[in-house]
């Protein structure tokens, strides 16, 4: 752990590793190569795994969240095309709903998903998002409505998909073996089959996702 914080080292492989474990879908369904395993049994592992570096017991917390998320609320097409390779960390994910403006106040968030035919175009950033920049997927509230909770919605995106770019990455106290840095849609168009729930339910979906899978990160420090 130290020597991966000194060197700023996001241990991509070791993380990768831990899915032959089934660390990458703890709580997803066994159709889709998870664990189906209860939080509280989630959060003994986390324990565990904190004792040996909390930094990336933590992100892994992360990714289980959203590979949860998808699990829960995606299409079967969605879940399908997503949660067995999250599940085999094959693919890895983040969380993207902190803002620059609004901080983690997911009802008072800006980023903004204007639909046009058959995708939405996204724009605006953002902030302290963990495994920016390494990650192959994001699952970021947006904006689709109007002011308040019942405008958000949830997108799964790609991060190969042109238009989305990265800030630099954090200087922090600590933690260093974890990226985080600013994510910045610009235009960036993303399939309305990449919607995950309906539209207007992403606040749901964010609370539901930080007061499960979300809530057992506190355990790893």
């Amino acid at each position: 752990m130290q020597e991966w914080d000194l060197s700023e080292e996001f241990p991509i492989e070791t993380i990768k590793k831990s899915a032959e474990l089934g660390f990458g879908g703890l709580f997803v369904s066994h159709d889709y190569g998870g664990l189906a395993l209860p939080r509280h049994d989630g959060s003994v592992i986390f324990e565990a795994l904190s004792q040996g570096c909390v930094t990336t017991a933590s992100y892994i917390t992360i990714h289980n969240m959203v590979n949860a998320m998808i699990d829960t609320f995606g299409t079967v097409e969605q879940r399908e095309k997503y949660c067995t390779d999250l599940s085999s960390m094959e693919k890895i994910a983040s969380y993207c709903l902190t803002e620059p403006g609004s901080g983690s106040d997911a009802a008072a968030l800006v980023t903004s998903a204007k639909k046009e035919g058959s995708k939405y175009i996204v724009n605006g950033s953002k902030a302290f998002i963990s495994g920016a920049g390494v990650t192959d997927l994001l699952v970021a509230m947006v904006r689709t409505g109007g002011k308040g909770p019942k405008g958000v919605s949830a997108l799964v995106i790609d991060t190969d998909t042109p238009g989305i770019s990265y800030g630099k990455k954090e200087k922090k106290i600590g933690w260093n073996n974890q990226p985080t840095c600013v994510v910045n849609f610009d235009d960036v168009e993303v399939p309305c089959e990449n919607l995950l729930g309906a539209e207007g339910q992403g606040f749901n979906l964010a609370m539901h996702g930080l007061n499960g899978a979300g809530s057992i990160s506190p355990l790893v420090v």
